[in-house]
């Protein structure tokens, strides 16, 4: 079967990684969710639900499933209380492996709500990432005693891959975004520095003179620099009106 041979290759340590993807950071939370959820249900070849926990650097958190529905709101509410598997494994300490035969006595409430969901097992494994944030990976079964010693081991494997891609996955987003405002950046300045030539050319004036009439014209129109010198080219070739700009230079 494809899932376990490619949970095979994983416990390999061949270096593999999950195709996840996504445009926000909560869709690659889901989108690692629901590849997890696939392949580690092929494994134990019962039904699995799956979330990822994400908490940003600032401190937000966001929950990406396979499925909607109570996984989210269990995972949610451990984060926010701060009582169970989830919570425990956000702050990077030891997996929690919970089945009915032996609930955890920490945590009454919250195995009195695994329960009521209609949950008979429970895993809950860190992903270290980087930069700042937070995650962990949890997963659900209406099966008892699902996570046996050989399913855990390779859940435990399977969470290493995962954060690694999920590692992956972040850095790539954040250098998209980087490279987005780098070029914005670069167009903005690009704009800005032909409308000061303009300027200079037509009056005679400095950059920093030529700089400052953009400014006083930003003011006056509750516009952005870039925005004034972008209308400013607009107008060429057909001639600057320069009579419209108030030169204090």
């Amino acid at each position: 079967m494809l899932i376990e041979q490619h949970l095979t290759w994983l416990g390999s340590g061949s270096g593999a990684l999950l195709d996840i993807h996504g445009h926000s950071e909560a869709a690659l939370a889901g989108s690692l969710a629901r590849t997890v959820a696939s392949s580690i249900s092929g494994l134990s070849h019962l039904p699995v639900e799956s979330t990822v926990t994400l908490v940003r650097p600032d401190g937000t958190p966001c929950i990406g499933a396979n499925t909607e529905g109570t996984a989210v709101e269990l995972s949610r509410r451990d984060h926010r209380t701060g009582q169970g598997p989830t919570a425990r494994a956000l702050g990077g300490r030891l997996s929690i492996i919970l089945n009915d035969r032996a609930p955890d006595p920490r945590w009454p409430d919250y195995c009195g709500s695994l329960t009521a969901a209609g949950y008979r097992s429970a895993v809950a494994i860190p992903l270290h990432l980087e930069r700042g944030y937070r995650a962990a990976l949890t997963l659900y079964s209406a099966t008892a005693n699902i996570f046996t010693p050989v399913v855990a081991a390779k859940v435990l494997v399977f969470g290493g891959v995962a954060a690694k891609s999920l590692r992956l996955a972040l850095k790539h987003r954040a250098d998209l975004a980087l490279s987005a405002e780098h070029r914005a950046t670069l167009a903005s300045s690009a704009a800005i520095n032909t409308a000061c030539g303009v300027l200079m050319g037509q009056k005679g004036c400095s950059y920093e003179a030529a700089h400052r009439i953009l400014e006083e014209e930003s003011r006056q129109r509750n516009l952005t620099i870039r925005g004034v010198a972008e209308w400013l080219l607009q107008v060429l070739p057909g001639g600057v009106p320069t009579s419209h700009f108030t030169a204090r230079a």
